[in-house]
Order: structure tokens, then sequence, then C-alpha cells
């Protein structure tokens, strides 16, 4: 049995409806797992969605589920799941090869030929590049802000056999998420996936997918160009488009300056993107409902914010003096601790809008100028 899982929460849940529901289109008979680090909305059915199974934290092995999630940020707690999700999916009899995919990816053509890339092979990974760039722009995009910093694969799929190495690596991955899954950049951490880094030293029997029609994102779709078939099918070069990922869309600052960089030189690229917006829009992305994630507050509704986490995960005192971080009591040390700012909480970062992603490039700027200054 060949079963696929993705990781997620409401707000993503129209994402993940649209991944499933393009995935089943082509493999009606792939399992498809829902790994859910959320509640639930109080009119979800599953009966209603296009999801064979939904799993949360405690149902994949995870122990003292709300206090490890206490120390994740959002992105954090979706990628830190992962380890846990494949181990107990690769755990179940019936089991030959499991996929991970993002929920912000799109399946355009039929992904058979990854089944047929394990003979020979344990685990199947897809870079970020495939080739060098050449221009110095693209270099200090491409290669070392969005490769050397953040990992030479994304993790966004990754493909994993039932077999020994294929679990033993489910293991090891596990073990290290559990514990170190976290957006540190500077101390090289990059939730997921810079771990997968070591694959190559640590198992054998890995396979890098070098087809340039899986993960097409805008990172390498400089280097793979998608047009679009009188067949209506979309490709890379001379090969089907497998499957394109989205990452950043709701990043609305970024996403349309790249979509404004790249629509007149891909015209192709510019329908997928408006395809995956109508697909979006049509499975309740713009519900308001969805937009709250039960780990962002305290019980008594203030703002979590990323230092009261930190400061929770770094401090062996602070976990044995609140068992419970979700309490008044600790939002009170927190306070007591300058760990809170803003309206309701919110982080100083917060409060001015800023991402992470967009505090450290700001940072590399200053850094910079630093330097010129000298």
């Amino acid at each position: 049995m060949i079963r696929v899982y993705s990781s997620f929460t409401k707000a993503y849940l129209p994402k993940a409806r649209t991944l499933a529901k393009s995935l089943k289109a082509l493999h009606p008979d792939w399992v498809f797992h829902a790994v859910f680090s959320d509640s639930l909305p109080e009119d979800f059915d599953l009966d209603a969605e296009p999801f064979d199974e939904m799993l949360g934290m405690t149902d994949i092995g995870i122990e003292d589920a709300e206090c490890w999630a206490f120390r994740h940020t959002v992105v954090e707690l979706c990628t830190a799941v992962k380890g846990a999700a494949l181990r107990h999916l690769l755990s179940l009899p019936d089991t030959d090869c499991v996929f991970y995919i993002d929920p912000d990816i799109m399946i355009l053509n039929s992904m058979e030929p990854l089944v047929d890339m394990f003979e020979g092979a344990s685990i199947l990974l897809t870079p970020h590049m495939l080739e060098p760039e050449e221009e110095s722009r693209l270099i200090e995009g491409n290669e070392v802000r969005a490769t050397l910093a953040h990992g030479t694969f994304n993790l966004g799929f990754v493909g994993v056999s039932a077999c020994e190495e294929g679990k033993a690596f489910a293991r090891w991955w596990n073990r290290r998420l559990l514990e170190f899954c976290y957006d540190d950049v500077p101390n090289g951490l990059f939730t997921d996936q810079r771990w997968c880094d070591l694959v190559p030293s640590f198992f054998p029997g890995y396979k890098i997918v070098r087809d340039p029609g899986y993960n097409v994102a805008t990172w390498n779709i400089d280097k793979r160009p998608v047009t679009r078939g009188e067949d209506g099918r979309y490709r890379v070069g001379d090969v089907p488009l497998r499957f394109y990922h989205f990452t950043g869309y709701d990043a609305r600052w970024n996403y349309r300056h790249l979509l404004l960089k790249h629509a007149e030189r891909y015209p192709a690229a510019k329908e997928l993107w408006d395809e995956y917006a109508l697909a979006l829009e049509e499975n309740g992305q713009n519900d308001e409902k969805l937009k709250h994630w039960k780990y962002d507050w305290f019980a008594d509704g203030h703002k979590i914010t990323p230092e009261c986490r930190r400061h929770y995960r770094d401090n062996d005192n602070a976990r044995k003096d609140f068992p419970d971080p979700y309490s008044g009591k600790y939002r009170e040390h927190c306070a007591a601790m300058g760990f809170l700012g803003g309206k309701r909480g919110e982080s100083i970062i917060e409060h001015l809008g800023y991402t992470g992603q967009q505090i450290r490039y700001l940072f590399v700027l200053l850094y910079r100028r630093l330097l010129k200054g000298k």
C-alpha cells in the first residue's frame, strides 16, 4: 500500500484539501493521511473531506503533546511531527512506501515514477537546485540564502520505503525532530530540513530525484521554465511537471513580487498560479474561522510570543515550575521577565509586522553596510 501524508493546521486546511484532491484525481488508491496539529473546526466532517484519515499528535506517539507543542512556533510544530508520523505509517503492516508532501503543493501529473525509484533505494530526496547558478545575485539568493542556510534538500517532499533502512531513517529523523526542530539558522537549524543534509553520510540507500519535474518552485523556476502542452498538461522542458510547490503563497509581500517577476517570462506558470488561487478559494481559503491556531494563545486569551516559547524550551526550571505553560501563572512570569510586548502579548517584532525571514534579511543587509563602512 502506498501512503501519503501532509502536516498542517486549520489555516492550511484549504491548501491541504487542494493537495489531496489533486493527488486523488491521479492516484485514487493511494491513502492520504492528514497530520493535524490544531483544534478541528466545529463544522468539520471527515466524510466530506478528501482525506482518508486524520492523525493528531497523540495518535502518532508524541508524549506530553500539549507542553511539547508549546515550545514550537506553528511552522516548527508542523515540521516537528513529520518524523513521528513517518515512523507510525511505516510501522503499519501493509505499507510499501510513504511519501510526505507539503500542503502547499499541487499534483499535476502522475507520481507513479517515484514508486519505481525505490528500486535499489530506501529514501528519495529532492534538492532545492539541480544546476548551479551563474549570476552573482542568483548565487546569493538561491545558493547562499535559500540552500546553504536552509538545507540542500527541500523537505516539502520526501519518500521512504518500508524497508529496514527506511525505518531506521524514520527513527533517526524522528528523534532529532522531537528535540531539535527549530527555526534557528544562526545555530545551524532550520526546522526539519537541515537534518537531511546528513542523510548521504548516514544512509547509503538514499537517492536524489534528479527529474526536474518534481518540486518546481520560485527558487528554481529560472532553471526549470514551466510550459503547457496542447493537451493542457504542464511541463518542465521535455518532462511532465509532476508537482509544483507554492512556498510562501501567504506571504503576500513576497509572493506578489515573485509573480510579477516571473509572469512575463513564464506565462504558463502564471496560468498555474491563477488556477491554484482559484482552487484555494473553492476549498475555503477566505474562511475566517480557520485563521486562529490553537497553540498561539494562553488560556486567558493572551498571545504566546516567541520569547515565551524559547524560555520554556531552554529553561529546565521554567518547565519544572510551570507544568502547564498555557496557564495564567506562566504568562505572568513571562510578563515579569519582559517577554511580552505590543498588543495582547505580541512580541515587538510581531507588533511591527515583520516575519522572521524578513528580520534575518534586514540583519544581513545591515551587517554588509557595517562591513563596507569599515
